[in-house]
């Protein structure tokens, strides 16, 4: 049994802020009160935190994740609030904790959600936003990612794509079925399909900036996947995507 003790020290060790502080609800001040949701405080002081998370998590975004949500609910991690130091500024935030305990008592993947994100705060996305990613970090959390860190990024750390070179940088592929053996190819986009990579917003990333990134042109969610200079249109939702890159890169993979 891994105890409380155990958390707190792990907690001091591996994360991706400047300073992070577990801390108990008691210890909260009327001000960082103010900027979380109730069910925080609840997940903290619940005999099951896993149950009222989940709960949150299906009220903004009812059906999705499912991935990710059977995750938590079958791992039953250890959830904490904490207090972190940001290293922009030494400014001090408000952090949820989820611990998940691995076959090795001694190591832990552990993801981290910043306070949601008042209304009014939300950047980058215009009119196309995805409605249940506005929900979510806005209800839930502003973000749920790693200490490296990546997986779902804090809103204001999602890149425009066109930060990582010009348009004519990129290589633009789809996917397609091949019409004799049904196999998948790839396939070159038309010009008059090509995004504005000004308005791809990267959502979720990996370690080497490969990215989910969602066109916020208008209201059709359509997403692409960033990979070493190309771009690859998927036909996917935005959460199928998030929720096969954060279970991958999590490794915490259900292997379906």
């Amino acid at each position: 049994m891994t105890t409380n003790q155990e958390f707190v020290q792990l907690l001091a060790t591996r994360h991706p802020f400047h300073d992070l502080e577990a801390i108990d609800a008691g210890q909260l001040s009327d001000d960082e009160v103010g900027t979380i949701p109730r069910w925080w405080i609840d997940a903290q002081t619940s005999s099951n935190p896993v149950d009222v998370a989940l709960r949150a998590w299906e009220n903004a975004l009812p059906g999705q994740l499912p991935r990710i949500t059977r995750i938590i609910r079958d791992a039953a991690p250890a959830i904490r609030l904490c207090r972190a130091t940001l290293s922009e500024g030494g400014r001090t935030a408000m952090v949820l904790a989820y611990i998940f305990g691995k076959a090795n008592p001694s190591y832990f993947q552990v993801a981290y959600g910043l306070a949601p994100l008042p209304q009014n705060e939300i950047p980058l996305f215009t009119a196309g936003i995805d409605h249940g990613l506005r929900t979510f970090y806005t209800t839930v959390q502003n973000g749920f990612f790693n200490e490296d860190p990546i997986g779902l990024m804090p809103a204001q750390d999602m890149p425009r794509i066109s930060n990582f070179g010009e348009a004519a940088d990129f290589e633009y592929v789809g996917q397609s079925r091949d019409p004799v053996n049904n196999e998948l190819r790839f396939v070159e986009i038309v010009k008059s399909e090509l995004p504005d990579i000004d308005q791809l917003v990267g959502v979720c990333r990996d370690a080497s900036d490969n990215a989910v990134a969602l066109d916020t042109r208008d209201d059709t969610g359509r997403v692409w996947e960033m990979w070493h200079g190309g771009l690859e249109r998927v036909d996917k939702t935005l959460w199928e995507a998030i929720d096969e890159w954060v279970t991958r890169l999590f490794g915490i993979d259900d292997n379906q």
